[in-house]
């Protein structure tokens, strides 16, 4: 399986996720690299603010479609800022009990 990495950063072409619409366009490049068999390293360098909506979007939406173990075994994150880390376990654990 070859690795994709995706920097948020420069995706979004700015330092701060906030909304949906951001989110979605993380989302559609890891759920491209999933349908590709690649594992996603998604880079948080950069970042200085990450927003719940953004990560319910991009990360949170994963879990319609994929368990938790195939999640995991795919993706794994980079440099994301502790802040983030906060809210990406309230998307994740939100997401789990939803799906």
């Amino acid at each position: 399986m070859r690795d994709t990495t995706i920097h948020v950063a420069t995706v979004l072409n700015k330092s701060k996720a906030v909304n949906e619409e951001d989110g979605q366009k993380i989302y559609d490049l890891i759920l491209k690299a999933f349908l590709d068999k690649q594992r996603v390293i998604l880079a948080f360098d950069n970042m200085e603010m990450l927003c719940e909506e953004f990560l319910k979007t991009a990360i949170g939406r994963l879990y319609e479609n994929y368990s938790h173990a195939e999640i995991k075994k795919n993706m794994r994150i980079d440099n994301i800022p502790f802040t983030g880390k906060v809210a990406l376990k309230r998307v994740v654990d939100k997401a789990k009990e939803s799906y």
